[in-house]
């Protein structure tokens, strides 16, 4: 835990004072990387409230806070590649110290890289069973077959919301997932996230999902004023390069079939792009599109 250099105005004029309160750390228990606040953007969905007519300002649009799913893979990745390369001899340190109930113990990178494996997908994937014994939230599961967003958030809402940041972790890290799961996951990001060019940042069905971004905006709507719904719904244009690349690694392993569907959905994506980047040179100019 920590404060952060300069906490205040000087390095972020919208955030409340809280916010600048870091807490990061591992679960030695899951291996899960953890951190953030309510009151602070720990990720890449990174718009904080700025409107003090719609009264958003200085909360987080999308805090993320817990475990993010990317960030979990991520770690996964780099820890099993230090484990792999200890084995090799090509990196001097078997794991890290970690401080657990008042002493110091070693973690070694292949138990921290296993605790990882064993369970992401059981606290991850949203079975949609209601009897599931380790789903914490039955009551806020609104799509079965998906991959939550993060774990262990400070509104457990959040967790489940179906956002595209799921398909970064099967990229990096896809030994964390059943391909017959992930190939679900992924159809329904498919119907749900993917637009013409980019991947909404937030499933259409959810409560606050606004696909079309206006940071001049200042009016009183909480959800969209002074830009609040950055991304809370419009696409992005970086993350369908993690979608396609997930959809082809597991429908290769799925079967021929799939994985011929899968290639000729890449390639009609793509075109897309490049008809695009053909007739509109101003487009290169642009972060991502609103929604469709």
């Amino acid at each position: 835990q920590f404060r952060e250099r300069n906490a205040g105005f000087q390095i972020d004029m919208n955030m409340r004072d809280e916010g600048f309160n870091v807490s990061a750390g591992v679960d030695l228990e899951t291996g899960f990387v953890f951190g953030g606040n309510r009151f602070n953007c720990g990720t890449w969905m990174d718009k904080m409230g700025e409107s003090e007519k719609a009264r958003n300002k200085g909360i987080p649009a999308t805090p993320r806070d817990g475990s993010a799913v990317e960030i979990v893979g991520l770690s996964k990745s780099a820890v099993h590649w230090l484990a792999e390369l200890h084995k090799k001899k090509l990196f001097p340190y078997q794991g890290v110290t970690v401080l657990r109930n008042g002493n110091h113990e070693m973690l070694s990178y292949e138990s921290w890289d296993q605790k990882i494996q064993e369970n992401f997908e059981k606290l991850f994937y949203v079975s949609g069973d209601p009897n599931d014994p380790i789903e914490k939230h039955p009551n806020l599961v609104h799509k079965h077959g998906i991959y939550k967003d993060s774990y262990g958030a400070s509104s457990p809402w959040c967790d489940y919301q179906l956002r595209p940041n799921f398909t970064i972790a099967m990229v990096v890290a896809p030994e964390l997932f059943t391909p017959q799961k992930a190939m679900t996951a992924l159809e329904m990001a498919e119907k749900k996230l993917l637009g013409p060019l980019g991947m909404k940042t937030l499933d259409p069905d959810d409560m606050v999902y606004c696909g079309v971004y206006d940071n001049s905006l200042d009016n009183d709507n909480y959800n969209v004023a002074k830009g609040f719904n950055y991304h809370q719904g419009p696409e992005w244009l970086w993350p369908i390069g993690y979608f396609l690349r997930a959809k082809l690694h597991f429908s290769k392993i799925i079967g021929q079939e799939t994985y011929d569907k899968t290639v000729f959905l890449v390639k009609n994506v793509l075109s897309r792009h490049y008809l695009h980047l053909s007739a509109l040179e101003a487009l290169s100019k642009e972060t991502f599109p609103n929604e469709d």
